[in-house]
Formats: structure tokens, C-alpha cells, sequence
């Protein structure tokens, strides 16, 4: 698998005012598939992990969509020139938070549920258990969520 790195300032999104983004050169650009998921897992100025999609502006570059808490985690602000460093990782892949893990095997119903959603759905969810350090937390929120994936409100307000 090949290794890409770059440098590059982290700039706010075209008529997007919450969200930042890194821009990939197009020397990286040119070697990264055209199509389909293309999703990377890396670091941020060689210390903040991330694994995100590839996304691309309809008339534009490709880019890497940086959210408040990454820019916290790497502390990093617009403007910033960050060092990126990531490679390619199958868009299927998924980690799965221990909580959610062990909530799962207690609820087989909620299990067969979760199996039958797609990989960015169930991404979705894991972010939300995942968006929180607190282990306490990511308990009380995998068995939140295991009861709305039976109801089948999954993605209401959380």
C-alpha cells in the first residue's frame, strides 16, 4: 500500500461555515482512484490519527473534511499549515468500540439489525459512540443506541 505526504493549510469550506478542509495536491490527486469510496487512514502533523473519506467539491479538488473535534485533537486551527501523512484503507473496513462490541452480544435482535446496515451507516453510529472519551459514557450510549436500532430510530436526535 502506498504512503502519501503532504503539507497544506487548513482552510474553511466554500459556503460551509462549521467545517474546515484539507486539500490534497493534485500529484496526489492523480494517483488515488477517481471512483468509488476511497477512504485513508493517517496522522495530522505526524501525532493525530484520522481515518476519513476522500471527499471532492463538484468543481473542484479533492479534499479531507476536518471537524472541530480533529482540530481540537490535532490542535490546529484555520490557517495552520498542517503535515499530513495517510494511506489507502479498504471502505468496508470498520472498527467497532468495544462497548458496542459487548452491548451487541447481549442483544441478538439488535445484532441481525446492525449486520443488515451499510459500512457508512454503520460508521455513522460508531462516530457517536466514539465522539467521547468517557468509557462510562460509550457504555451508556451503545446500549442507547441498541435500543433506538430496534426501533428502528437509529438516526434520530441523539
Amino acid at each position: 500500500m502506498m504512503d502519501f505526504s503532504f503539507t497544506t493549510k487548513l482552510e474553511r469550506l466554500p459556503s460551509n461555515l462549521s467545517y474546515t478542509a484539507l486539500f490534497l495536491p493534485y500529484e496526489i490527486v492523480a494517483q488515488i482512484p477517481e471512483k468509488g469510496r476511497v477512504r485513508v487512514a493517517g496522522k495530522l502533523n505526524g501525532i493525530t490519527p484520522f481515518n476519513l473519506a476522500v471527499l471532492n467539491l463538484k468543481e473542484g479538488p479533492k479534499y479531507l473534511m476536518i471537524g472541530s473535534q480533529l482540530r481540537r485533537e490535532a490542535k490546529i486551527k484555520e490557517g495552520d499549515l498542517v503535515q499530513v501523512s495517510f494511506k489507502l484503507v479498504d471502505s468496508e473496513l470498520l472498527e467497532i468500540p468495544e462497548e458496542f462490541k459487548e452491548a451487541l452480544l447481549l442483544d441478538d435482535k439488535a445484532a441481525v439489525i446492525f449486520n443488515s446496515f451499510t459500512t457508512g451507516y454503520k460508521r455513522s453510529l460508531m462516530h457517536y459512540i466514539t465522539s467521547t472519551k468517557n468509557v462510562d459514557t460509550r457504555i451508556k450510549r451503545s446500549f442507547e443506541l441498541i435500543e433506538k436500532i430496534k426501533l428502528g430510530i437509529a438516526f434520530s436526535k441523539q
